[in-house]
């Protein structure tokens, strides 16, 4: 409201200020898909891994998902976004007798792998104490584990609950430790069952309430890398079913890829099936990427697969690349900020990978970098890195602008930065006062990526710009209520080609004789 004047003296008006921060959004909050051992089928924010485990039961020998969320946080990730999809798994038991009863650590069929006996102590008959023990024998084939149990309340350091504490293969199902099971040999585990993914569990229901699969992530505030783990259960005739594991995974990537298109989010995949060897992985990327087409600017491929440390099984695992590149993409993005590239010896080695699937040499990595696949390496000293920042649209043939990673990545932040940080322009009247407004506040944001060294440019005009006037406003528009701003950035690009050019200094003559 205008302030009245009536009265001569010093009056005082409060004027809002046509500042308005933008804050760039986060990087690296990546988005997992898959099976999970246990916990919530919504998306759920994960900040640990500690966090992963208490809320979905951990690592689990049948689920992907699980080992690429563990290599994400041992390789630098901190925030993470979890969809649990599929059935629900089921863990085997044996029922000893007088309500005693066991349960398998091991979740699924795996846990009827397990036999438990129950032996008497042979002098219960004439000895009190003895008639309150037994033995309790568990193996899996492999492992045995032989525990001395009491039933005496006074030995509670005894008791079922108490000694199974350290037991590897089992756990009590049961509140009864007052009583002393039948004696019995070999009894068996049942009632254990696997889950196997799909690709309709991955793809999920919009429609439903809440939405399944990847569709849930509609409704997340941000994200920024998605990995989903292909998981299809294999046929009675490997290797031959690789191909058609591809065809079955590809609507599943093609979903996948829409969804980051559509929330300025980048894909990472992991090999095809098909890609089992390098001479395979060089003919199955020139006859296309995993993701082709605009929607290819925000997905990038990785090779080969990767041997991690399993806790587990105390033994190597085979897995995906993606959820350890996300790890290193979130490390990176913290140390060196989102327009370096993820990739090279200074950001150190892949955390937790024993060994890669193949060994490339420099020919066979050259012939994967120009069809636009990322490669792993291992170099002397340096060990395992990742040795590549190419979209699906990176390769040398088609010549996209969006060709590498971290190009493509700051695009991406400042388009979702801005979408989050001009919702206050709506409705505001569409004239001058408001486009000065923008370019003040979208230039402070850009100015501020330039200081932190995101673009190419020695001053801040050489390296972005922002335009929001009459030139790109004409009254067509206005009339529409359309306010139009232009921003453009001269990208940093990665220098994955370096020239040394060496060649024998000759006297200079003149030089000598002056």
């Amino acid at each position: 409201m205008a302030t009245q004047f009536s009265y001569p003296g010093v009056y005082i008006e409060e004027i809002e200020s046509s500042v308005r921060p933008i804050t760039g959004v986060e990087t690296s909050v990546t988005a997992f898909v898959g099976l999970a051992l246990t916990g919530p089928k919504t998306p759920t924010a994960v900040e640990s891994w500690a966090d992963f485990e208490e809320l979905f039961g951990g690592l689990w020998a049948g689920s992907d998902m699980s080992y690429a969320v563990f290599q994400f946080f041992l390789n630098g990730g901190t925030e993470a976004v979890v969809v649990r999809v599929g059935g629900e798994v089921t863990f085997a038991g044996a029922d000893l007798g007088d309500g005693v009863k066991l349960k398998a650590k091991v979740p699924g069929k795996a846990g009827e792998e397990l036999t438990a006996t129950v032996t008497h102590d042979p002098n219960a008959a004439n000895d009190e104490n003895a008639a309150k023990r037994y033995t309790l024998e568990i193996t899996d084939g492999e492992r045995v584990e032989t525990y001395v149990v009491s039933i005496d309340p006074a030995l509670p350091g005894r008791r079922l609950d108490a000694v199974l504490a350290t037991s590897q293969l089992v756990e009590p199902d049961t509140k009864v430790f007052d009583a002393r099971p039948d004696a019995v040999a070999g009894e068996a585990f049942t009632g254990g069952t696997d889950v196997v993914l799909t690709t309709g569990d991955v793809l999920g229901n919009a429609l439903a309430v809440p939405p399944t699969g990847i569709q849930a992530l509609r409704d997340v505030d941000i994200f920024n890398l998605l990995v989903i783990p292909a998981q299809l259960p294999k046929t009675a005739n490997p290797p031959d079913d690789r191909d058609d594991r591809d065809d079955k995974w590809a609507p599943v990537i093609d979903a996948a890829a829409l969804l980051c298109e559509q929330r300025r989010a980048m894909l990472l995949l992991d090999p095809p099936f098909a890609w089992t060897t390098t001479a395979l992985a060089v003919s199955g990327a020139r006859a296309g990427l995993p993701v082709g087409g605009v929607a290819g600017r925000n997905a990038a491929v990785f090779f080969p697969q990767i041997n991690i440390s399993d806790p587990l099984a105390d033994k190597v695992r085979l897995v995906g690349p993606a959820g350890t590149v996300a790890g290193v993409i979130a490390r990176t993005d913290r140390r060196r900020g989102i327009w370096k590239a993820p990739a090279g010896i200074d950001d150190g080695p892949l955390v937790g990978v024993r060994s890669l699937a193949f060994g490339l040499t420099d020919a066979q990595n050259g012939d994967l970098n120009k069809l636009g696949v990322n490669c792993l390496r291992t170099f002397p000293v340096h060990g395992r890195v990742l040795w590549g920042s190419r979209t699906c649209r990176g390769a040398d043939a088609i010549g996209d602008p969006w060709k590498y990673i971290p190009v493509r990545r700051v695009a991406l932040h400042i388009e979702e930065s801005l979408f989050v940080g001009t919702k206050w322009v709506v409705f505001e009247p569409n004239d001058e006062p408001l486009w000065a407004s923008i370019r003040l506040n979208v230039g402070t944001f850009m100015d501020r990526l330039f200081r932190q060294g995101a673009f190419q440019g020695r001053t801040a005009k050489e390296a972005y710009f922002v335009r929001c006037d009459a030139t790109n406003n004409p009254q067509s528009d206005i009339d529409l209520g359309i306010v139009n701003i232009d921003v453009g950035f001269q990208p940093l690009k990665p220098a994955e080609f370096v020239l040394i050019r060496i060649q024998q200094k000759r006297p200079d003559t003149t030089a000598q004789g002056s």
